[in-house]
């Protein structure tokens, strides 16, 4: 009995053991380049992501959208715990390849890729960071300053100036066969006077990955008028002083009332009470940059006359630093498949984020940086899910790119596969550098591709009276 139960627990071992290298060996060797400039160079964060699109995605997938967010932030508030107990360690422990990425990453992504913006105020040392609707209460600030998953920066929120329940359950949705999501939050938050509190609690951590506060109108159809400018005023004055930037996110479409500020008069009159709200504070430091967060407007004449009206507001405020460029598109106009369209019917009303909102996205963010002459850094988001996605938001004018969604269906090596793509970046950086072009500002600017290694498109302005720098 006993010999035959030893040589079960070995055959069991044995399977085990073979059908696990056979996995990773396979989802391996689905990630190896398939040409020579392919842009999956690093072979370790690549395996992570094909492992969680493999095996962890379809688990996640049977699991309630908004519960599986939800148990999410709590890993990432042990994650964060357990960080924070080793701070003041520097040596060499066996999960600093998790717990402390710098040191398992201690060379610099490299000084092509830093970027320093608004006018100097603040330096971003990879283009890449998290998009505002991950972590609303902003529950994981030290884990993105101290680097996690190497962040360039975080958006936290959306906040208001009253705690808000949101809408009722359930209000959030996945699309799979678009690689989608719908969702109908209700900009549910905790309120700017508990995050603020929350954020100077984290003031030990200040150094780091720039941290931006997205703050938007409170979920309650009775504020309307002037008592929704005064509300989005009081959040400013609260989180302001706390955010290394801060976001009005304006263009909301997940409220009852379905408002938002997208309309001139009203975006110039909230424009102008925030400006003389900046200007009556006591700043003990310089006053964070302030960026205005649009919906993607559709890719047509109309469309792009309409964002002209709102970039021309903007800039006439004289208090915009930036954009941020695209909010989720309401669920009728979202281009879904056969499919999905018939799931995103069924379930309503809501926004759509995620990969078939990429076009639409990068389209806004060309015709706004030509608007503006990119006098304006553009912060590109929506349907970031790849490093080819990032470059091509890049090319159109955007300075910095988020993530959010790509992250639900690729897992969170979805980070560092768009920072191995950086790689290529670097390659174009290092001929923008012989160029002339030592930055990835400069790159944006003259609307380097990457299948042209560092040859200008000459699509912008005066650079098309210049002749290409081979």
């Amino acid at each position: 009995m006993a010999a035959a139960s030893s040589a079960l627990r070995k055959t069991v071992f044995r399977v085990a053991t073979v059908t696990g290298t056979g996995a990773l060996g396979w989802a391996y060797l689905q990630r190896l380049p398939k040409a020579q400039d392919d842009h999956r160079l690093s072979w370790r964060e690549c395996l992570f992501t094909r492992l969680y699109t493999t095996f962890v995605a379809p688990v996640v997938m049977q699991t309630d959208a908004e519960t599986a967010h939800n148990l999410t932030l709590r890993a990432g508030e042990l994650l964060q715990a357990c960080r924070l107990l080793l701070e003041p360690s520097r040596s060499n422990l066996p999960l600093d390849w998790l717990l402390r990425p710098a040191a398992a990453h201690p060379a610099s992504p490299g000084p092509s890729l830093r970027q320093e913006l608004f006018d100097g105020r603040l330096v971003f040392d990879t283009p890449v960071g998290i998009a505002a609707g991950f972590d609303k209460n902003a529950l994981l600030v030290p884990l993105y300053r101290l680097g996690f998953l190497q962040l360039g920066f975080a958006e936290v929120g959306s906040v208001s100036a009253e705690p808000a329940m949101g809408n009722d359950r359930p209000r959030c949705w996945r699309i799979p066969s678009d690689q989608a999501v719908i969702n109908c939050m209700g900009l549910n938050n905790e309120g700017a006077e508990s995050v603020a509190a929350r954020l100077k609690s984290f003031s030990h951590v200040a150094d780091g990955s720039p941290i931006g506060v997205n703050i938007a109108k409170t979920h309650n159809p009775s504020i309307v008028g002037p008592a929704a400018i005064e509300d989005f005023v009081q959040s400013f004055k609260v989180l302001a002083p706390l955010a290394d930037f801060v976001v009005l996110n304006v263009s909301c479409p997940n409220t009852v009332e379905g408002k938002t500020f997208e309309e001139p008069s009203a975006l110039a009159d909230l424009l102008s009470a925030v400006a003389r709200q900046k200007q009556a504070m006591q700043w003990e430091r310089p006053p964070p940059p302030v960026l205005v967060k649009l919906m993607a407007t559709p890719d047509s004449d109309a469309g792009r006359a309409c964002q002209r009206q709102l970039l021309a507001v903007i800039e006439d405020s004289q208090l915009v630093d930036g954009l941020v460029i695209s909010n989720t598109i309401k669920n009728p106009e979202a281009p879904l498949s056969r499919a999905g369209r018939e799931e995103a019917d069924q379930i309503g009303k809501g926004g759509v984020s995620g990969k078939v909102i990429h076009s639409r996205s990068v389209a806004a963010i060309r015709s706004a940086f030509e608007a503006t002459g990119g006098r304006l850094p553009i912060i590109g988001v929506g349907g970031t899910d790849s490093a080819e996605a990032a470059y091509e938001k890049i090319r159109a004018g955007a300075s910095l790119v988020e993530v959010y969604t790509g992250l639900v269906y690729k897992g969170p090596g979805l980070v560092t596969d768009i920072q191995a793509g950086t790689e290529s970046l670097q390659t174009i950086a290092s001929v923008c550098s012989l160029s002339g072009f030592p930055s990835l500002r400069s790159h944006v600017l003259w609307g380097f591709a990457p299948d042209q290694f560092g040859k200008p498109l000459l699509a912008f302005g005066s650079c098309a009276n210049q002749p290409a720098k081979e």
